[in-house]
């Protein structure tokens, strides 16, 4: 697959497209339910920010942009979709996946961003969605659950056992966020999500706005 954009502006980019998205799904949501009430597979909280996800790169398009853009997730009622210049595609190899493709579909030119969302399961699941972005091939790899991301595994928090378990297998240099989404009251004083970044190979991740 060629990488065409892949590159430290284009995981900036994409990096800043997905924390929209999720600052957007939890001011939508967060009143109402919480991700870990649904089971996998069909969970409103993923078809959300892939909603917020798609939209948000509708926006960012140049009118003339001549690539084809995608997001693939588990829509849960796609005949609602509103239109727009960015294909929501169905069958996703990840729970979302944003990808672009030449205008005339004949070629795949960037895997932008990959998300595994396994809200619920602790660390059992965590893990193997970590193994699975761990084997993806994208400018930002996004994992989410609603966990505290400073509880004890191991010897490490949660949040760098998920991140060293992604560097395992990643070569170095793979850009990866991580989001953990508490309620109000919970382990955070506020509902919301608290974001993660690192880079495979590093010994240490970056909390990066803890209130959004």
């Amino acid at each position: 697959m060629a990488r065409d954009g892949a590159s430290p502006k284009g995981a900036e980019m994409a990096a800043g497209l997905a924390v929209r998205a999720l600052h957007a799904t939890a001011e939508r949501r967060a009143g109402a339910d919480h991700p870990a009430l649904y089971g996998p597979g069909d969970n409103p909280w993923t078809d959300q920010i892939a909603r917020e996800l798609r939209d948000a790169i509708a926006d960012m398009l140049d009118p003339d942009h001549a690539r084809c853009h995608a997001v693939a997730a588990h829509w849960r009622f796609p005949t609602m979709l509103r239109d727009s210049p960015v294909l929501a595609a169905s069958h996703p190899l990840y729970d979302i996946a944003w990808r672009i493709y030449a205008e005339d579909g004949a070629a795949l030119l960037a895997q932008t961003l990959i998300a595994e969302c396994p809200w619920r399961g602790g660390w059992r699941s965590l893990s193997g969605a970590a193994d699975r972005l761990a084997q993806g091939r994208a400018d930002v790899k996004l994992l989410c659950a609603m966990d505290n991301p400073a509880r004890a595994v191991g010897e490490m928090t949660l949040a760098e056992a998920c991140a060293f378990r992604i560097a395992a297998f990643a070569p170095p240099g793979d850009d990866v966020m991580l989001a953990f989404y508490g309620q109000a009251g919970s382990w955070r004083e506020t509902a919301g999500f608290s974001i993660f970044t690192y880079v495979t190979g590093r010994d240490r991740i970056d909390a990066v706005e803890m209130q959004i």
